[in-house]
């Protein structure tokens, strides 16, 4: 059998992509997502007995903590994505993007795995005609991106956690 996976905000876009082959692998999952949006995107795996969703917010500890004690792997998706998103609604952008993030690794143990997504709006807008790797320098622009650094920066400060620098997706 796979590993026991929790997927934070696993219901949406990235997630609902991730989780059923995540499911189809092996692994047992469990989402935990506030639904904010009303998306059925995981309706598909409610009837594999690998699945499980909790409607939640990840922000909460007494909601959060019970889930990080059964897994073996936690990927993190939960966010309000995007530089607009986060000017509209900088509170809510803080707490979720940022602080929920470094409350996850303190309350996860150094042999639990954390495998984080985050943008590649951490290069800022650089030199259009070269592309950006691991080594470019990071130049975050927006709240959201300076908060991703962050939590990034943190990250690679535990064991067992990789973060991939997606491209625009």
């Amino acid at each position: 059998m796979g590993h026991h996976i929790l997927v934070t905000g696993g219901a949406g876009y990235l997630g609902s992509i991730l989780v059923p082959e995540l499911l189809r692998m092996g692994n047992r999952v469990t989402v935990l997502d506030n639904f904010t949006y009303k998306q059925n995107s995981l309706s598909h795996v409610c009837n594999d007995e690998s699945f499980q969703v909790i409607k939640g917010d990840v922000r909460l500890k007494k909601t959060l903590l019970p889930l990080l004690k059964e897994v073996e792997i936690i990927i993190p998706l939960a966010a309000l994505v995007g530089a607009p998103l986060c000017e509209q609604d900088p509170i809510n952008a803080k707490t979720i993007n940022h602080d929920s993030m470094l409350d996850l690794f303190e309350w996860t143990h150094s042999d639990q795995y954390i495998l984080m997504p985050t943008t590649n709006s951490a290069y800022g807008t650089g030199d259009k005609s070269s592309f950006c790797s691991e080594e470019s320098k990071l130049y975050p622009i927006s709240q959201y991106a300076q908060e991703k650094v962050l939590v990034e920066k943190a990250l690679m400060e535990r064991p067992n956690s990789i973060s991939f620098r997606l491209a625009t997706v």
